[in-house]
């Protein structure tokens, strides 16, 4: 056989596989299309209705670094961007949805709008961090989330039934005037790139011998939730207190159970992110 002819087959191998391969689908970058969600909320019989999550539009002020407001019918609507689409509340609690493309989200580099923000990107003296990709580390909150049927108003602004509240409080007490308060906190946040950081392990800051620090976040491109956790130990004599900040995937907050409640806007909550303390420290890992 001339070797030309053993060329044939080879070559007919590699048109075909060209020729499937021009027909297979094209793939899609899952940063453009909106991300399915899920979680569980503490009191469903209150509210069973549509739910809107708000993200704020370029150029409006954070609130988070001013007077801040529990009420979303108190904020000027023109100054968000809708970022759940099709999301309700259901009778069992469950809160079903989907979170716009990372890519239509109109401020993705606001991780410091995060009340603990600071600890993430500014990690105290003393509490130095391992991180992967660091120069990627940019965040997208999504701070507020509402239970609104999308047509009440007053005075051209929302009217809702209910702000949904990722948030928990419980108080221990102890003989002697002794506590334990513990505060959770959960955040969807989204990010465009993945990167991660680490303290491997818990952390005494410099100028904080009494508070620890562990931040374990591993971030994908896409949506992602952040748990904050403090924990306050008063022994009847001295105080410590333990701050946590974690990642979780939607599928790890789809199946933790119930994480927050809806409350009636006029109700303000019983421990705020705000008094939340740590101490600043600059750190080259973030920009």
């Amino acid at each position: 056989m001339r070797p030309s002819h053993l060329l044939v087959a080879p070559l007919a191998v590699a048109a075909l596989v060209l020729a499937l391969g021009a027909c297979a689908p094209e793939s899609i970058d899952p940063l453009t299309e909106p991300t399915p969600f899920s979680f569980e909320l503490a009191n469903p019989e209150a509210f069973a209705e549509s739910v809107f999550g708000v993200m704020l539009t370029p150029f409006e002020p954070n609130p988070m670094f001013g007077p801040r407001s529990l009420t979303p019918a108190a904020a000027d609507i023109e100054g968000f961007v809708y970022a759940t689409i099709d999301a309700a509340i259901d009778a069992d609690g469950l809160v079903t949805g989907s979170l716009i493309s990372v890519y239509d989200i109109p401020r993705i580099n606001e991780g410091l709008g995060l009340e603990f923000g600071w600890m993430l990107f500014f990690p105290p003296e003393g509490c130095p961090m391992t991180a992967t990709h660091p120069d990627e580390a940019a965040l997208a909150p999504l701070p507020y989330m509402a239970v609104w049927d999308g047509d009440s108003f007053v005075d051209d602004e929302p009217d809702p039934d209910a702000i949904i509240v990722l948030e928990s409080f419980e108080r221990v007490d102890g003989a002697g005037g002794a506590y334990t308060e513990t505060f959770v906190a959960y955040v969807p946040v989204a990010s465009q790139s993945a990167w991660s950081a680490s303290t491997d392990g818990a952390c005494v800051p410099d100028e904080a011998p009494d508070v620890t620090l562990t931040v374990d976040v591993a971030i994908d491109a896409g949506w992602q939730f952040l748990r904050f956790t403090s924990v306050e130990t008063f022994d009847g004599v001295d105080w410590t207190d333990a701050y946590e900040i974690v990642s979780l995937t939607l599928d790890e907050v789809a199946a933790a159970g119930v994480i927050g409640e809806a409350q009636p806007p006029d109700v303000m909550l019983t421990k705020s992110l705000s008094t939340a303390t740590a101490q600043k420290g600059l750190s080259l890992l973030f920009r």
